[in-house]
């Protein structure tokens, strides 16, 4: 559900020039043109940069196996184009055609085995807008092609992978009611050269989905209000069997199937009550499901010799049940003449959430005795967010905020699951800044930090994270066509690393990315 700029009458243009540290640059240009019935836009951007620099003065291609010729090389070079183009003959009759290509190249992925030379995304959606009746389809294809040709490898790897969706959404709203149907379709396909050898690691999967769903809002009071949503959905996941590798499925999970239909329902109330004119109570219960993705239900890699030894096969897991969400949200929204705030506290219990673990083989068929693979487990998540913003002066504000989030598991020592921590979430983090805003200039003090992670998952080998903060400047000015900013970023050059500073397997390297160190940067915008 992607939006972009609506034009406004006549002839319009913003050009953008963005330099910073490292060899950024990012120019771009927008134009737009519109009338009372018609409409269009069309934008270019590029967007290249090398590698960035840590706070100890080294470029992240310096942590991994990167070629010395490929140190200081290109990090990404990336040409986006867009168009949109709209009638409205009346308020009630409108039509819009957009499309979006982007072409990426050289993007390194330095916590990866890979980097990609060549990924390509082309985005199509056309809207409909009759009287109450909403109509929208949409296309997307991606080539997305990754190998090891800067690395210093023993072996050369590569993947090319092709995702295609296409679908639609019709909706119609009567009074108060919002009712419709969606139907989508995703095809995810990959294949992966180890050395010599050929894999369909995701073997040409369909997920094909068909929901109903319907939305209530309505206003019970003065203060009160009541939103309720209600879908039912049924999501077919089939893999092509020729190119499925049910052998390890089995060894694995003691299955050869290669297809799966789930049918669930999914719905929300919330409700809104005014406590006064300042200050708004929100509750919202929910329920929702996720079905397994093609990754996680037929994924199959055979690593062999030494990348066996190490890392061990990675197999999806065709058993996998659907994920299911149960919520409780709780909120405060309060404003006065200087200040306005936000608060919001969650629980949640997933049932079968999704995780990664260390499977061993159940059936002796000689083609592997671990791998990495995906459970159902039950899982608990809560915390919460508190943000705000104080006028001191009518120039002068102070902003604030900080967020957490706590993730726990079920543990199952049978299938090697010990740890409670549930992977990959983020710390306790909070946002603290000072601006100087007249309205055609501004100045402002940042610091961003981050609380230590203890909480990790040890049976993914996930490690400690040490806390952070750092300071960021920037200013600019407004001169009425032209629009000046500048800023800096990590002031103090400090050294550190996000908790999600790498990913997982397949292909991960295990290294650790830390983040840029010192940068600056400088913003000239023209409009027209």
């Amino acid at each position: 559900n992607i939006k972009t700029h609506r034009p406004k009458k006549g002839f319009h243009g913003k050009l953008n020039l963005a330099l910073g540290s490292f060899s950024y640059i990012n120019p771009s240009l927008r134009l737009s043109y519109g009338t009372d019935t018609f409409y269009g836009l069309a934008g270019y951007s590029y967007r290249y940069s090398k590698p960035y620099k840590t706070g100890e003065g080294k470029r992240f291609t310096e942590y991994a196996n990167y070629k010395p010729s490929e140190i200081d090389s290109t990090a990404f070079s990336i040409n986006t184009g867009w168009v949109k183009l709209g009638i409205r003959p009346s308020k009630d009759l409108s039509a819009e055609l957009s499309y979006t290509a982007q072409r990426a190249r050289d993007v390194l992925y330095p916590y990866l085995m890979m980097d990609s030379p060549k990924d390509d995304a082309d985005r199509l959606s056309l809207k409909l807008k009759l009287g109450k009746l909403k109509v929208t389809a949409y296309y997307s294809h991606i080539y997305h092609r990754m190998n090891n040709s800067k690395r210093t490898s023993m072996m050369f790897m590569e993947t090319i992978a092709k995702t295609t969706t296409f679908g639609g959404k019709a909706e119609y709203q009567l009074k108060n009611l919002t009712f419709g149907i969606e139907a989508f379709s995703w095809n995810w396909k990959a294949r992966t050269q180890m050395g010599t050898t050929f894999q369909d690691t995701v073997p040409d999967v369909d997920f094909l989905n068909l929901g109903l769903f319907a939305e209530l809002k309505k206003a019970l009071s003065k203060r009160l209000k009541l939103v309720a949503g209600l879908r039912f959905d049924s999501t077919r996941t089939e893999a092509d069997p020729r190119k499925a590798n049910t052998e390890r499925y089995y060894t694995y999970h003691n299955t050869r199937e290669t297809s799966r239909t789930d049918t669930y329902p999914s719905g929300n109330i919330q409700l809104f009550y005014s406590l006064s004119r300042s200050k708004e109570l929100f509750l919202g219960l929910g329920y929702s499901v996720r079905v397994p993705d093609a990754q996680e239900r037929y994924f199959a890699l055979n690593r062999s010799g030494m990348m066996e030894t190490l890392y061990g096969d990675w197999v999806g897991n065709p058993n996998l049940r659907p994920s299911k969400n149960t919520e409780l949200d709780l909120g405060l929204r309060w404003s006065t003449a200087r200040f306005s705030g936000d608060m919001t506290l969650f629980f949640s219990y997933v049932r079968d959430y999704i995780t990664l673990y260390n499977q061993s083989g159940v059936n002796n068929t000689g083609l592997g005795n671990y791998a990495r693979s995906y459970a159902n487990v039950d899982a608990r998540f809560f915390g919460g967010e508190l943000s705000g913003v104080l006028a001191v002066t009518d120039t002068l504000f102070i902003t604030g905020g900080v967020s957490y989030v706590r993730g726990v598991k079920e543990e199952d020592p049978s299938r090697g699951i010990r740890d409670k921590d549930v992977a990959e979430i983020p710390p306790l983090r909070g946002r603290l800044s000072l601006r100087y805003d007249t309205g055609d200039r501004f100045f402002e003090v940042e610091l961003i930090g981050s609380a230590t992670q203890y909480n990790v998952d040890s049976d993914l080998r996930e490690e400690k994270t040490p806390g952070w903060a750092v300071l960021n400047l920037k200013g600019g000015l407004d001169l009425g066509r032209f629009r000046l900013i500048a800023g800096a970023d990590n002031v103090l050059d400090k050294f550190y690393y996000e908790h999600l500073s790498y990913l997982r397997d397949p292909f991960s390297s295990g290294v650790k990315v830390p983040e840029p160190g010192r940068s600056l940067y400088l913003n000239l915008v023209y409009t027209f």
